[in-house]
């Protein structure tokens, strides 16, 4: 029991020594580098709901800032059938939403970040025309926020490192 315990401190003290630093701390000039990010429109709807999100966890008070960076974010849509009636018209369908995106720094254009983020969410296709239509929408919302917690997190990622 005694030896347990001594490797649980042992680990404790090591941990506490390598620099391990959660992601989501409250460390002052991660956050002030963030807010330093603009955000380009982004077409359509959907690229309107993506920016918002992102700007809501980018610079959450909206504080005015001397921009530094750019984030240039590129969106495509698709949609598939999976499952059919016995008519074969669709009853479920994939909606996958793919995110390219770029941070690149304001003064010499260099591209800092460069990657790619898929989601891709399921709804039903329903005899209701309207209902189908607010599942599509649900699906497509739902895939944006997980995009905009993606991009913030590798984000917050680069700006630890």
């Amino acid at each position: 029991m005694k030896r347990i315990l001594f490797f649980y401190i042992i680990f404790f003290f090591a941990i506490s020594n390598c620099g391990y630093e959660p992601i989501y701390s409250k460390n002052q000039n991660t956050n002030v580098e963030i807010s330093k990010i603009y955000v380009k429109n982004i077409k359509d709807r959907s690229g309107q709901i993506l920016r918002n999100s992102l700007l809501n966890k980018i610079n959450p008070e909206r504080e005015r800032v001397i921009y530094k960076y750019r984030l240039i974010v590129e969106m495509s849509e698709s949609k598939s059938s999976l499952a059919y009636r016995k008519d074969m018209s669709a009853t479920r369908t994939d909606l996958e939403i793919t995110a390219n995106y770029f941070l690149s720094d304001i003064k010499n254009e260099n591209i800092l970040i460069k990657e790619e983020i898929k989601s891709t969410t399921s709804f039903d296709v329903v005899e209701s025309v309207y209902a189908t239509l607010i599942a599509e929408k649900d699906a497509r919302e739902k895939s944006l926020q997980v995009i905009s917690e993606d991009i913030f997190t590798n984000l917050v990622i680069f700006f630890k490192n």
